[in-house]
Parts: C-alpha cells; structure tokens; sequence
C-alpha cells in the first residue's frame, strides 16, 4: 500500500511541473534582486499596475492592426507604404510605453539598484 501511495505521489508531482498557471495579465518579473525599500515597493507596484494596463491596451492596438494588415493584403493592389506605417506604429507605441516605464523606474530606483537592474533590462522589452 506505501508503494502505490508513493507512486501516485511521484506520479502526480511529475505532471505538476508541467501545470500552466500563469495568468496572461501577470507580468512575471522578479524585483526582489533590487532590495527595494517599502516607499520604493508601493512605488514600483504603482508602475507596473499602470504598465500593465499599457501593455494590454497595446496588445488591443496591436489586434486591431493585425486585422488591418490582413485586409490590406487581400486588396487587389497590395500597398508596402501602408504597410510600413502600421508597423511602424506598433514599434511607435511599444517605445513609448518602454520609454514611459523606464522613465518612471529610473526615477524611484538608486544608482546601485539601476546598475542591478540593467543586468535584467532586456525582460522588459515591449513586443
């Protein structure tokens, strides 16, 4: 009976790790190396609630321009010049909202926590 209760666990803990539980509008980045004060965490939160909500307006943004580009593709004459402005809108909108969150943590974050901090810069890269 030990034996089979074991194997179920062993079993069961191996599909756990496979478990997906990540929420779409979570963003899983870790701060903690930073070693942020309590004014410096409530700050920080405060930015990143506003850069999520920029993010998920931006992923709207960028569906409503998906959908643009597909009908741009099944015209009769397919125009390249259209095509570059609203690619070049979507990478218009994305630096503007890594400009904004980037300004808004240089601001909260000492000099040692920004040189900690660019080590992970990449991770925050609006796509």
């Amino acid at each position: 009976m030990r034996f089979l209760i074991i194997l179920l666990l062993l079993i069961s803990s191996s599909f756990a790790d496979n478990y997906d539980y990540h929420d779409e509008k979570h963003i899983n980045k870790e701060l903690s190396h930073l070693e942020l004060s309590k004014k410096q965490n409530i700050e920080v939160k405060h930015v990143l609630r506003e850069f999520r909500d920029l993010l998920e307006e931006f992923e709207e943004f960028k569906v409503s321009v998906e959908k643009m580009r597909q009908e741009l593709f099944l015209q009769e004459h397919f125009d390249t010049e259209k095509l570059d402005r609203l690619d070049s809108q979507i990478d218009e909108k994305a630096h503007s909202i890594e400009k904004f969150f980037l300004k808004q943590i240089h601001a909260i974050l000492t000099v040692k926590q920004r040189e900690k901090f660019i080590y992970y810069f990449d991770d925050w890269e609006v796509e």
